[in-house]
C-alpha cells in the first residue's frame, strides 16, 4: 500500500490540545470525516488509526513519534490506548497575506476605538475582522488575558484566528462542517485554572461590545445570540446546571 502523503504547498493550520482515551471530544471518538487535509500525531502510547473508505484502506498501529496523514473527506477512526496522547495538526493553503499581529493592534482594551463597519457581519471577511478585534480586547482583560499566556509561543495566535474565524463562518455563513467541539475544546483550560461565572460575564459582555462596535444587522445579532448561547452551554458543562445564566435568562 502506497504511504499518503500531504499535498505540496500546505502550511501549518489549526491543531486540537492533546487528547488522551479519557479527553477525546465525541466528535473525534466515533467514525468521521475532515473538511481538510490533516496529520494525526501520536506523542505517547499508542492510537490505532482505521480507514473506513477512501481507495487504499487503512488499519495501523501508531506509536509514539509516528504520524498518519488524512485525507479530507475520508470517513475514519481511532482508538487511543489508555496511556495514549496525541494531537490533530491541521493543513490549508498558505494565506496571501500574515494574519495581523494581535499584540501591535492597540494597548489597552477597547483601543482605537474600532471605527464602526457601517454593515453586516454577512462575509469571512468581516468575520475575520470581528474575531481580530474580540481577541486583541480579550488577550488584555484582566479576568481573561490569563488563560492566553501560559508561556512563550503557547499560541500560534495566526492559527488560533483563523480556527475560531472558520467557526464563526460556520455558525452563521453555513461554511462546511466544523469539525471541532468548540465547547469541549476548552476543557484544557477549565482543568488547568477552572472557569468562574465572573468570566463568563466577561466573555459575553466582551463579544457583544465587539460586534456592536462593528457590525449591524441580521448576521450581528444572530452572532451575538449565538455567542451567548455557546457561553451557557459551556458553563452548564464546566461549572454545572445553572451556576451560571447570561443576563436575558435571569429573572
Amino acid at each position: 500500500m502506497t504511504e499518503l502523503q500531504l499535498p505540496a504547498g500546505l502550511t501549518e493550520a489549526r491543531r486540537t490540545p492533546l487528547f488522551g482515551a479519557a479527553s477525546l471530544p465525541e466528535p473525534l471518538a466515533v467514525s468521521h470525516r475532515t473538511t481538510v487535509w490533516a496529520e494525526l500525531r501520536v506523542q505517547s502510547g499508542s492510537v490505532q488509526y482505521y480507514d473506513l473508505d477512501g481507495s487504499e484502506p487503512r488499519n495501523e498501529r501508531l506509536d509514539a513519534g509516528d504520524i498518519a496523514t488524512i485525507a479530507p473527506g475520508v470517513e475514519h477512526h481511532v482508538e487511543p490506548s489508555t496511556d495514549a496522547e496525541f494531537y490533530i495538526q491541521f493543513f490549508g493553503a498558505p494565506e496571501p497575506a500574515p494574519t495581523p499581529n494581535i499584540a501591535a493592534i492597540g494597548s489597552h482594551r477597547g483601543s482605537g476605538p474600532w471605527p464602526h463597519r457601517g454593515r453586516d457581519l454577512d462575509t469571512p471577511e468581516e468575520i475575520f475582522e470581528m474575531v481580530t478585534r474580540q481577541y486583541a480586547d480579550v488577550v488584555q482583560d484582566d479576568l481573561l488575558q490569563p488563560y492566553f499566556n501560559f508561556g512563550p509561543g503557547f499560541i500560534d495566535w495566526q492559527a488560533h484566528i483563523g480556527a475560531v474565524a472558520d467557526y464563526w463562518c460556520h455558525v452563521l455563513l453555513y461554511a462546511p462542517t466544523y469539525e471541532i467541539d468548540a465547547i469541549e475544546v476548552h476543557r484544557h483550560l477549565h482543568d488547568r485554572d477552572p472557569f468562574t461565572p465572573e468570566l463568563f460575564d466577561r466573555w459575553v459582555e466582551i463579544f457583544r461590545d465587539t460586534v456592536d462596535s462593528g457590525w449591524s444587522g441580521p448576521s450581528a445579532t444572530s452572532a451575538k445570540k449565538r455567542a451567548t448561547g455557546m457561553a451557557w452551554a459551556m458553563a452548564h458543562r464546566f461549572l454545572g446546571k445553572g451556576v451560571w445564566k447570561p443576563e436575558e435568562r435571569r429573572s
